[in-house]
């Protein structure tokens, strides 16, 4: 049972991470096409968007190493393709820490994070 529900909570993270991500790429791209006013208020649904995305990787995380714990009694006898797995997570983890960092950076007003944002994003 804590297995199923642990489980669930790591595809509830992933589907936050997902949703958050591609929210925040749609919303973004579809600024560039609008208005100077529209495209402000697009602008500003991405840390909120950024932030969710950062939630479920998180969930993701916790859930995840205990998962590995709790079903596999540690990291000993996982395939290959989990090794692959946590690759691309770990990268989209430091990929989500630096967007953090230059979301708080563009809100601090340092006005080379906004465009670093747009370019890393």
């Amino acid at each position: 049972m804590l297995i199923d529900i642990l489980l669930a909570v790591h595809i509830i993270g992933l589907m936050m991470g997902a949703g958050g991500g591609f929210g925040s790429m749609i919303s973004q791209r579809d600024a560039l096409k609008r208005p100077a006013d529209q495209a402000a208020i697009l602008r500003s649904i991405g840390p909120a968007l950024a932030t969710f995305s950062f939630a479920g990787l998180i969930l993701m995380w916790i859930t995840g190493v205990t998962l590995v714990f709790e079903k596999y009694e540690g990291f000993g006898a996982l395939p290959s393709m989990f090794w692959i797995k946590f690759v691309f997570v770990s990268t989209l983890t430091l990929a989500a820490i630096v967007t953090q960092v230059l979301y708080g950076q563009a809100k601090a007003g340092i006005a080379i994070a906004a465009t670093r944002v747009t370019v890393f994003g």
